[in-house]
């Protein structure tokens, strides 16, 4: 059989890819959710912005390729806002468990769960180190934020608004350099920055019965966001999750072929 290249989107391989390939391949899944974002963001941005970087980090990895996005992620905490879809923290687990195992159990050298949404931290780490543990095989997992996060400060990310925040002026910034269209400028809001600043992450983990300050569910000042910014944050946030791909493909094709 002729060696091909197999498309960057798992989803348009046939079986033949697969069993050319998969022992060598990395399996890059996006997480994201669908959640209310505000007056002026889409209810899918999370998974819009996690799929835009893996699509852009993984095309230059060799051995990883791009698998369907979980677009419904654990996203309880926006119920009361409305328009949100979410799973419990068990269901989704189950299902991302699910997903990562079926895809080992069909011959792929590994999976990493590539992060969008901030309430979905947690259970990727678990899954991820479950299933690695379990099946005695690598399984990555990592939120393009977290990986970025140091970079992202240095670029004075923070300085607009919280990093990734919620509907603030980040995620407004990411949007409005992938997909300017389907950002509702004549409905992006402001908020007067406090005095003391935004309040950033804790040390510990909070759980607030009224998140983003209630009632408008975006976490900063939306308006403090640019098409221009955003560019820069996506380049870094692409640079970052390429560079922990890399290095997760590169020791899972060194086992591979040991």
């Amino acid at each position: 059989m002729t060696t091909t290249t197999p498309p960057d989107l798992l989803a348009h391989w046939t079986r033949e890819d697969a069993r050319e390939h998969a022992a060598r391949t990395v399996v890059v899944l996006p997480v994201g959710a669908l959640e209310q974002h505000g007056p002026h963001l889409p209810l899918a941005t999370d998974a819009i912005l996690v799929e835009e970087v893996a699509r852009r980090a993984a095309a230059v990895v060799p051995g990883a390729v791009v698998g369907p996005t979980f677009t419904v992620g654990s996203s309880d905490h926006h119920l009361p806002y409305g328009g949100t879809a979410s799973l419990s923290t068990s269901t989704l687990i189950h299902a991302l468990t699910d997903a990562v195992e079926s895809l080992l159990l069909s011959g792929f050298a590994s999976v990493f769960l590539l992060n969008g949404h901030g309430g979905n931290v947690e259970i990727i780490r678990l899954v991820a180190r479950d299933v690695g543990i379990r099946r005695g095989a690598f399984a990555g997992s990592g939120s393009y934020f977290q990986l970025a996060a140091d970079r992202l400060e240095a670029a004075g990310a923070g300085d607009i608004g919280l990093v990734p925040g919620h509907a603030g002026a980040f995620e407004t910034s990411m949007m409005l350099a992938v997909h300017p269209e389907l950002v509702r400028l004549s409905s992006v809001p402001h908020r007067e920055r406090p005095a003391a600043g935004w309040v950033g992450p804790k040390a510990y983990h909070l759980a607030s019965p009224a998140p983003f300050r209630a009632p408008d569910g975006f976490s900063d000042s939306p308006d403090a966001g640019s098409a221009e910014r955003g560019a820069e944050f996506l380049s870094i946030c692409v640079d970052a999750a390429q560079e922990a791909l890399a290095d997760f493909a590169a020791a899972v094709i060194a086992r591979a072929e040991a």
